[in-house]
């Protein structure tokens, strides 16, 4: 079995050619050009940009960082310091490859399929954005159309792989409870919404309009979401790129979300 090496190209957590020395020393053998697994060392950026953009199964290795506010690489099977053992499991059959769906993410005619989330929040902006998400149903749903209207730093979209990123920043804040907050995790059939420390929320359903205590909640995967700015402000798209600059986002661009056909292969470990 051959692996391949996957890192940030710009911000590497470890240098490719120690992690090359690493597998060696493990008694694996690498591949640049085809390689049956990738090793994908980073960061949940890293590996959101790899597992839209590789088919090859993939292990997300985390890398420790002790520093109060470092990476924490919530979406991580392994961190660095196991990889070896994660290499041998790998090669004597002890694991198991998880297909797990993507969403789909078109702004101004571009579309980018995505394996974690992607989230609107302000740019160079000292004020709040003010937005609207837009929930539709499928023709094979039976859920009710609403919209959800809001001021704050703006909204995050999350697969069910993601969930356990920047969707699930609640459960990190104190004191919100869970019941007013939505679930951190759900099945592949859902798609998540989260609206980003909002300090005006409401939901229009059926011509009513009423105050919104869901910051966070779930819906059908076959929905259709789509958000826009109420007002112009410096706004950016993030996670459809490699770099974490992100989209500009204007007053008249709608960020549409839809399931993706995609799937991205994850190794699960001790199986």
């Amino acid at each position: 079995m051959k692996f391949g090496i996957f890192v940030h190209p710009k911000r590497p957590k470890v240098p490719v050619d120690k992690i090359l020395k690493h597998i060696e020393s493990a008694g694996a053998s690498c591949s640049r050009k085809d390689p049956d697994v990738a090793i994908v060392v980073g960061g949940d950026g890293t590996f959101g940009y790899y597992g839209r953009t590789l088919s090859i199964p993939m292990l997300f290795v985390g890398v420790r960082d002790n520093s109060i506010a470092g990476s924490r690489a919530r979406l991580a099977e392994i961190f660095y310091d196991d990889l070896a053992r994660a290499l041998h499991d790998i090669e004597d059959g002890r694991y198991s490859v998880e297909e797990k769906k993507m969403i789909s993410v078109c702004l101004n005619g571009h579309s980018v399929d995505v394996l974690t989330d992607v989230y609107l929040e302000r740019g160079k902006f000292a004020g709040c954005l003010r937005y609207a998400t837009m929930v539709k149903p499928s023709d094979r749903s039976k859920f009710i159309h609403f919209g959800d209207y809001a001021i704050g730093n703006g909204v995050i979209v999350s697969t069910s792989f993601g969930a356990g990123g920047y969707f699930s920043y609640p459960n990190r804040l104190l004191p919100y409870r869970q019941a007013s907050i939505g679930p951190a995790s759900f099945g592949d059939n859902r798609i998540g919404i989260c609206h980003i420390i909002p300090t005006y929320l409401v939901r229009k359903r059926n011509g009513t309009t009423r105050q919104n205590s869901r910051v966070r909640y779930t819906v059908p995967r076959q929905s259709i979401i789509e958000i826009k700015l109420l007002r112009d402000a410096n706004a950016r798209l993030y996670g459809t790129t490699m770099h974490s600059k992100g989209v500009a986002v204007r007053r008249g661009d709608i960020i549409t979300v839809t399931p993706s056909r995609r799937t991205a292969k994850i190794i699960r470990l001790g199986n």
